[in-house]
């Protein structure tokens, strides 16, 4: 299929409500796409270029229209997705370049393509939970995803619990931590890393269940747990982390928090009252961002039930 003189592509950031570190070990997670986009425009040019306020934004593109087989391509990249925060900013930039140069595609195939892509961009082993999200993600849920089947299905998300993403103010390639080491650690079946991987697993399916119960409460517990697995068995948290964490869960209209993303800083997520959410943030004395659940790049209207 040739492709477009001219594209535009758009395709959202995600955050990952419980569920870390196991989409590489085959396990299930639930990840939201959010409401904050990334949008590419570009056309046919003598050699790759873009003009971009995401840094590495050549390298994901190049890789994602290599991937797709397409000629080089000037293009311009305009993000409202924060980098290096643990909303996967990268995985918007390549979802949208696919999603632009070739819109056809299936999701879930985009969402392969564009795991390639950024592993062949980066040299990170990523899972495929965030390029899953960002494609395929739908308003007003979340998806519970098999990473080992890539079978899933939406589970609704409330209105009146808004997602909080606290920036720890530690920026990080992820080339530049132990994100690979811990991998390898959990690939090797090390006892302490596994723990964290099964009981985080077993979070998921607890706080899907909590949310069709709309426990809110319960699935506060339940990030809060999270956190202290990936702090002591799993050793991707930091102490600025774990103070804004502890921060976090004391303040007002907060269920609960935790570290969210790869680690090593990025991030804090937070399930918050939609109602006090200007109260947390007051107590906080942090900005936090509130987001809302959105549309994938190549969501359908039938995407709403289960898949395989």
């Amino acid at each position: 299929m040739p492709f477009s003189a001219s594209w535009s592509g758009r395709a959202p950031g995600r955050v990952n409500l419980i569920g870390e570190h196991v989409d590489y070990m085959g396990g299930v997670v639930l990840p939201a796409a959010v409401d904050r986009f990334t949008d590419v425009s570009g056309h046919e040019a003598g050699e790759w270029s873009v003009d971009s306020e995401v840094a590495g934004g050549l390298e994901y593109v190049r890789a994602t229209g290599e991937e797709l087989g397409a000629p080089p391509q000037a293009v311009t990249v305009r993000s409202q997705v924060p980098p290096n925060a643990g909303i996967s900013s990268s995985a918007a930039l390549l979802v949208a370049t696919a999603a632009g140069l070739r819109p056809g595609m299936a999701g879930r195939d985009a969402a392969l393509l564009c795991q390639r892509a950024e592993q062949k961009a980066t040299g990170v082993r990523v899972g495929v939970m965030d390029q899953f999200a960002s494609a395929l993600g739908r308003r007003g849920g979340a998806l519970l995803l098999d990473c080992a089947t890539l079978d899933y299905q939406v589970a609704p998300f409330p209105d009146e619990v808004a997602i909080g993403v606290i920036d720890s103010g530690e920026h990080r390639s992820l080339a530049g931590t132990a994100y690979n080491e811990r991998r390898r650690e959990a690939e090797a079946h090390d006892p302490r890393r596994m723990r964290h991987v099964d009981s985080e697993i077993e979070r998921v399916h607890s706080f899907v269940a909590a949310l069709k119960a709309r426990d809110f409460r319960l699935m506060g517990e339940l990030l809060k747990l999270s956190h202290a697995s990936l702090r002591d068995d799993f050793e991707v948290s930091t102490p600025n982390v774990d103070a804004i964490v502890e921060r976090a869960c004391a303040a007002p209209g907060c269920y609960g928090a935790r570290i969210m993303g790869a680690g090593f800083g990025g991030s804090i997520l937070a399930l918050v009252e939609r109602a006090r959410t200007r109260d947390f943030e007051a107590m906080l004395a942090r900005p936090v961002l509130f987001c809302s659940t959105a549309d994938g790049a190549f969501a359908t209207p039938d995407a709403r039930g289960a898949h395989r």
